[in-house]
């Protein structure tokens, strides 16, 4: 990582190869279905660099509706703030607990670190519409919000990331600088093994990206010592803890898992298998739990017939099917399980 006065540059990082399997189909054989192993080639992920300035001016939500929708509800057209130093966090959706765990907070460790910003003195700009459990995550940080859409004026800290996505070749160092690693050490995260939290944990998925099958998945992880587990069920701490005190994870694809990136070089978590349905595959979590120590595979859901066509129409992004609900093949699972 090369810095100077208002630019960090950060190379891509090395991934290394990993496995896919699928659900059995007549594609591997015509008389007897089977499973396929994909094996995922190593790559480089991430890559840029994150600009900075300290400077007093007036920070603007970049989102135009909630500007209006702020004009309607006749917010103030201007706060002014004097006592604080002001980092304005409300773009690339922090109201995502993945987006703001992930991007938001490691940029904000970061900024601090090379600033000498004292985070007792920052106050984080979010949009109105945060939800309480991103406002707990920031307390466990210890770091002061404002949740408006109307402007802000006073002394801040402007960034800029080139890519936004570059990120990911080197957030996992900026969440092990000192003043994260003591915030988790003072909210009790890595103390031991405590409280309710399973050995084995299967993070599932309510609304969206459900499965399919759950009750038979459900059985079937239970019968080999996991607990079900919805992560809006804990609280914002157990959330956290949960990548400390497990040992496996099996989960479906989704911000559930944005705390993997915090595990600590003390944490039991050994491996993780996501599930994924074909309409939403992305490398994220291979990537970040390469660069925490933690073994990964993935387990992907079976196609159904209107993923076909657009899948190989390689013009186009593949999105449509991301929330899509999905199936998982057991067999898969179990295959993943054995492999990993």
């Amino acid at each position: 990582m090369k810095q100077d006065s208002d630019k960090i540059s950060f190379a891509p990082c090395d991934c290394p190869a990993g496995h896919l399997i699928t659900a059995r189909s007549y594609l591997v054989d015509r008389f007897v279905p089977d499973c396929e192993i994909i094996e995922l080639p190593a790559k480089k992920s991430g890559g840029g660099e994150l600009s900075f300035t300290r400077r007093t001016t007036t920070c603007t939500s970049p989102d135009k509706s909630r500007q209006r929708l702020a004009r309607l509800r006749r917010v103030p057209r201007l706060q002014e703030v004097k006592d604080a130093t002001l980092i304005d966090f409300r773009s690339h959706v922090p109201q995502n607990w993945a987006h703001f765990l992930n991007n938001h907070l490691p940029i904000f460790f970061i900024l601090a670190h090379h600033t000498g910003l004292n985070p007792s003195d920052a106050l984080l700009i979010l949009p109105a519409n945060t939800p309480p459990h991103i406002l707990g995550a920031a307390r466990v940080f210890g770091l002061d919000t404002l949740c408006t859409d109307a402007p802000v004026q006073g002394h801040a800290i402007d960034f800029t990331s080139d890519p936004w996505t570059g990120i990911r070749s080197i957030r996992a160092d900026w969440v092990k600088l000192p003043y994260a690693q003591d915030c988790l050490d003072r909210a009790d995260i890595r103390d031991g093994h405590q409280g309710n939290l399973p050995d084995k944990a299967f993070i599932s998925r309510r609304g969206t990206r459900d499965l399919e099958n759950e009750t038979r998945v459900e059985t079937f992880l239970t019968q080999r010592g996991y607990t079900k587990i919805y992560p809006e069920d804990l609280s914002v701490t157990d959330q956290f803890k949960l990548f400390e005190q497990a040992k496996s994870i099996v989960a479906i694809h989704g911000a559930a898992l944005a705390p993997l990136l915090y595990r600590s070089d003390k944490s039991r978590l050994e491996k993780l298998i996501e599930l994924f349905p074909c309409g939403h595959m992305t490398d994220v979590y291979r990537v970040m739990a390469h660069q925490v120590g933690c073994k990964w595979i993935g387990v992907r859901g079976k196609i159904k017939p209107e993923h076909i066509q657009p899948a190989y129409d390689l013009k186009e992004p593949f999105l449509k099917y991301s929330l899509q609900s999905f199936e998982i093949d057991l067999q898969s699972l179990e295959l993943a399980l054995d492999m990993i």
